[in-house]
């Protein structure tokens, strides 16, 4: 009788009894293609690294293509790919690195102390760091008097002066209403004239800067400091002249008016701003609306002289050309000044312009809760990174600007930007670096200089104002207690600061909604005093506010924690378009309840109706989920698809529109919304073993005889893991010119070889240590630090190694005697040798005979139930296998053992 078997592929499933005949155990260089058996010919050597190097990423772009080369010991490379060119240094790390990728010229270097930028320019990378580096900027206020001409009041009742200290209420109300029209339009035009339309600030109000990125995006955002230009009331209008007995007095309105000015910390911290000058463009000011202390609405009840101390203060610079403060130590100090000798001194009005009328005025609690509410921030000027003032420098403001205000530009709120992210993982799309496995690290924040009105002295005035006491300044640090994710962490500030005794802490903002406890240490005194911060209704962070006169309560030393790394493993963090700088709010997203363990794309919908949105695909440890592009281009969790889970997120390999990945199911492709496992017929609890057949060794012998040097094995090289075990820690290189799929695990010899033309599998050597992005080629490195390519083999043959499972020829149960056996294909003749082996119960195998050639014949000896083959072939590229030819005689037909 004569059989015709064709190869059909490898397979470990189902049974060895139920297989089809010409299904291969083993089929090491060989995998079905266009109906037959082909070579999987070696990959060519495209580089040879120095020991211990590897190429981690390729940095393409449409104007070059660089190669990435890590060192052992964390030394980073780059070369151009040209022969003639020098490998260039780029920098050392001691941290673990885990991933390099990049969005255009912007190189990323994902590492266990966070994600280091290198930026392709002037044909070089230029080394940035691992964060845009912090620059403190202080806002201070220079104050100077102001007063309008006397204008004339009518007084119609008869109403005394008030004395020191006295308060007196007018009793009619056509008497207040008539002073409050008179009085109240030189004030509203006094406001109007000196501050809203000449650029200078006569309320007080909040600053707060950011960081404008070359794409318009603002990071880095500041802590609002609450500008005091005045605690009580502002302006005020003097009465200079009494005439009540003419039934009138002289008045004149008057107020302190200031201008912004700043100052960046150090030039060193200007320096490090400068050095991400491609990254940071400019420092852009933003400021509230004011907080009216003064009631437009209301009425003028009264006058009064009352004492400066219930008048408020400022703090501020006052003019230094005043000979009034002519005994004061220095006229540089920005201090805490009772607003109402500054002004009447600095005009040398006498004692009797003191009284003044009661304007109307907001009450402290309203004043309150509108410095505790404020939320919005308006642009007022944008400052070049290397125009940046390491002086103080006012700000200019042109005139009528501040009218115009709620016109402009709105500040976008802040999401953490000062913290250090630390990803695992990144995948690139649609120009966008999208994150996962991530690390928060809360660090050091910014120092107290950037985030109180700014004062480096203070001079209390006492009852005679020419003379003037120095109270001294405080050493001061401030200490955040914050409680998440249950965790208990202590931060502080990353440098002292010199504030006043008298004025230590008016308002104070820190960017984290999850602290709930200030310590502000005072290192003149050795005192520590608590401050309960409380959420902000509209802002991302907490505050504190203590009134004008805030009083504190003593606390012992708080002890700063090392571990302030909060795990956010079930977010996915996207960056804007083409900025790997920025990851805004909206572009993170929550996915399942456990680890993101990968994230990849494919450009396919997911369902009928969906063509065009093309979902990313987040891999957890809960399951696979599909996350749906939104209008923005930002992502939201769409649906759980699977619960398949990944096992070596390593092995997330996108194919054109699909995307593999391991689990211990065996290797899934999803495709759109449907999942389905590639290698059901490879995952076999029976594993087969070469070393289980008779002369195994002698097997191995004649494959290495016909092999070159670099195709030698052992029988341990392709003795077979489990698969799962396999699967463990496997990794795939998706080969689209020949539209192979390469499974390899690096611990050991072999590795697994798919076709997507057959839809079945094969075999191959394999010395794969690592991936490299490189598609549509299919690079990879191999062992000895060789970069290969296997889209691109130049090999002219191949040793190969084909075992079958077990052939039954058609009657599993029965005895069966073979004579002969003729290999069929495309192929010389001597370019195979095959042994023939049979056993009975398909475990104890007995070898029956063995050939030099493709013939295998002219013999006789014990019958058998099942047979198998083992070829050993080299093969010229272009060359193939089909099957075989049996000839056989059925024995002892009417027998059933």
């Amino acid at each position: 009788m004569i059989k015709e078997i064709k190869y059909n592929g490898y397979s470990a499933n189902p049974s060895d009894y139920e297989c089809a005949d010409g299904d291969l155990a083993t089929a090491i260089g060989f995998v079905q293609e266009d109906g037959a058996m082909k070579p999987v010919l070696p990959p060519s050597l495209v580089l040879q690294l120095e020991s211990g190097a590897e190429i981690k990423f390729i940095h393409e772009t449409s104007s070059f293509r660089h190669y990435i080369i890590l060192l052992n010991g964390g030394t980073l490379q780059w070369w151009d790919g040209n022969d003639d060119s020098e490998v260039v240094y780029l920098f050392s790390t001691f941290a673990e690195i885990y991933q390099v990728t990049a969005i255009g010229n912007t190189l990323i270097v994902l590492t266990s102390i966070g994600m280091i930028y290198l930026l392709w320019k002037d044909e070089k990378y230029k080394y940035l760091g691992d964060h845009i580096p912090e620059c403190p900027i202080s806002f201070g206020l220079q104050g100077k008097a102001v007063f309008e001409d006397e204008f004339t009041v009518t007084i119609s009742e008869s109403i005394s002066a008030p004395s020191s200290g006295e308060e007196i209420l007018f009793e009619e109300e056509d008497t207040i209403s008539s002073v409050t029209s008179e009085v109240l339009a030189k004030v509203n035009k006094f406001i109007a004239d000196n501050s809203t339309n000449a650029g200078k600030f006569l309320f007080p109000f909040f600053v707060r800067y950011a960081y404008r990125l070359y794409d318009g995006s603002l990071v880095m955002h500041s802590a609002p400091v609450l500008m005091i230009t005045t605690s009580w009331l502002s302006p005020q209008c003097f009465i200079t002249t009494w005439a009540l007995n003419q039934n009138y007095v002289k008045a004149r309105v008057g107020a302190m008016v200031f201008d912004l000015d700043y100052q960046v910390l150090s030039s060193t911290v200007k320096s490090n701003l400068v050095d991400w000058g491609d990254i940071v463009k400019s420092v852009d000011i933003f400021i509230s609306a004011p907080i009216y202390t003064y009631n437009q609405a209301g009425e003028v009840t009264g006058w009064a002289e009352l004492p400066k101390q219930s008048k408020g203060y400022s703090i501020c610079r006052v003019p230094s050309s005043s000979d009034v403060y002519s005994s004061l130590p220095s006229y540089t100090n920005y201090c805490k000044w009772w607003i109402t000798p500054l002004i009447i001194d600095n005009y040398n009005v006498d004692d009797r312009g003191k009284e003044e009328f009661l304007l109307p005025r907001h009450s402290d609690e309203t004043v309150k809760a509108n410095i505790r509410e404020c939320s919005t921030f308006y642009l007022l000027k944008s400052v070049k990174v290397e125009d940046l003032a390491t002086s103080r420098s006012i700000i200019e403001i042109p005139t009528d600007f501040l009218q115009s205000l709620v016109a402009r530009e709105v500040m976008t709120d802040d999401y953490l930007t000062h913290e250090r992210i630390i990803p695992k993982y990144a995948f690139v799309y649609n120009n966008r670096i999208n994150l996962a496995n991530i690390v928060r690290r809360i660090s050091d924040f910014t120092t107290l200089y950037s985030t109180l009105c700014y004062s480096n002295g203070c001079y209390q005035d006492e009852e005679d104002s020419s003379s003037w006491t120095d109270l001294g300044t405080a050493i001061c640090q401030m200490y955040i207690f914050i409680k998440q994710d249950g965790k208990d962490i202590v931060v502080k500030d990353s440098s002292f600061y010199t504030i006043s005794y008298e004025n230590p802490l008016i308002y104070y903002f820190y960017p984290n909604t999850n602290a709930y406890k200030a310590v502000l240490r005072n290192f003149t005194t050795g005192k520590y005093y608590e401050l309960n911060l409380e959420q902000h209704d509209h802002l991302n962070g907490v505050f504190f506010f203590g009134g004008w006169n805030p009083e504190f309560t003593e606390t012992t030393a708080p002890t700063v924690t090392t571990d302030n790394d909060i795990p956010v493993s079930n977010k996915i963090y996207t960056s804007e378009v083409n900025n790997p700088f920025y990851f805004p709010l909206l572009g993170i997203n929550t996915v399942g309840t456990g680890t993101v363990l990968g994230i990849c794309a494919a450009a396919k919908a997911l369902s009928q109706g969906q063509f065009g949105q093309f979902p990313l695909y987040a891999f957890t440890s809960d399951g696979m989920w599909a996350l749906e592009v939104s209008d923005t281009g930002t992502f939201s969790a769409k649906q759980p698809i699977t619960r398949d889970v990944v096992i070596s997120p390593e092995s997330i390999t996108q194919i054109d529109s699909a995307v593999l990945f391991a689990t211990d199911r065996g290797i899934m492709l999803i495709s759109g919304s449907t999942v389905q496992c590639l290698s059901d017929t490879l995952n076999s609890e029976e594993l087969f073993s070469i070393a289980d057949l008779p002369k195994a060794d002698a097997l191995i012998s004649i494959f290495n005889r016909k092999a070159d040097e670099s195709e030698q094995i052992t029988l341990e090289d392709i003795t077979l893991l489990p698969f799962s075990e396999f699967l463990a820690d496997c990794r795939m290189v998706y080969d689209y010119t020949n539209q192979h799929i390469i499974v390899y695990n690096s611990t050991v010899r072999y590795a697994y070889v798919y076709s997507l033309k057959s839809q079945t599998w094969g075999m191959m050597l394999s010395d794969i240590v690592a991936n490299v992005n490189s598609y549509p080629k299919a690079l990879a490195m191999a062992d000895g630090a060789k970069l290969v390519d296997f889209s691109n083999p130049v090999a002219e043959s191949i040793t190969a190694l084909i075992i079958t499972r077990p052939f039954k020829l058609d009657a599993p149960d029965m005895l069966k005697t073979v004579n002969t056996v003729i290999q069929r294909g495309m192929f010389r003749s001597t370019h195979v040798s095959q042994v023939l082996y049979g056993s009975n119960d398909l475990i104890n195998w007995h070898t029956v005979w063995s050939s030099v050639d493709k013939m295998l014949r002219g013999f006789r000896g014990t019958p058998y139930k099942v047979y198998r083959l083992a070829l050993v072939c080299r093969f010229d590229k272009g060359e193939s296998i089909y099957g075989c030819t049996v000839v056989f005689e059925p024995r002892m037909t009417n027998q059933v053992r």
